[in-house]
């Protein structure tokens, strides 16, 4: 007998979860501004442009994901004590109403945009190209991409990473 789950609709839900391992960029190694653009679970078009002048953080998760749950009420937090910074969501392989689930049961308030088959971040594939989800991607306040976090975070560590991306 063989048996098995997705997240419905999809059947490339297979992942590889990261190991924490954290690059920061030096300031001369940072390339372009990063252009991601899409429409958020909550049906709104979202741009990253629309954040210039303040840190990102952009987190790709996916409701079925063990490790996008341990994480969520960390970045949760992150959001709420750091106003300053921008906290975005790409919701990955998964589909709209688990998604929702998922924020609604975490008490997530921050936007996901919506990437059912992963071509979102293929923005980052010059830069800081993902291996794992979830991932985490710092973008500086001239919108570069500029750290990335393999695996689950905390939220200080988040603190941590945007710092050294602001002086570093």
């Amino acid at each position: 007998m063989l048996a098995g789950c997705s997240a419905g609709g999809s059947n490339n839900t297979a992942f590889v979860s990261g190991d924490g391992t954290t690059t920061v960029l030096p300031i001369d190694q940072r390339g372009e501004p990063l252009e991601l653009s899409g429409v958020t679970l909550t049906g709104e078009d979202l741009s990253v442009s629309e954040f210039l002048g303040q840190n990102v953080v952009i987190n790709v998760w996916a409701s079925w994901c063990a490790p996008c749950r341990q994480e969520a009420p960390e970045l949760k937090a992150f959001d709420i004590e750091n106003p300053d910074v921008q906290l975005l969501g790409i919701n990955t392989r998964d589909n709209d109403p688990a998604a929702r689930a998922f924020e609604e049961f975490f008490g997530i308030t921050y936007p996901s945009i919506i990437d059912p088959d992963g071509s979102k971040q293929l923005v980052f594939r010059d830069s800081l190209p993902m291996s794992a989800i979830p991932t985490t991607i710092v973008l500086d306040k001239s919108g570069r991409p500029s750290a990335r976090i393999l695996g689950a975070v905390t939220r200080s560590l988040l603190v941590q990473v945007v710092d050294e991306v602001n002086n570093g």
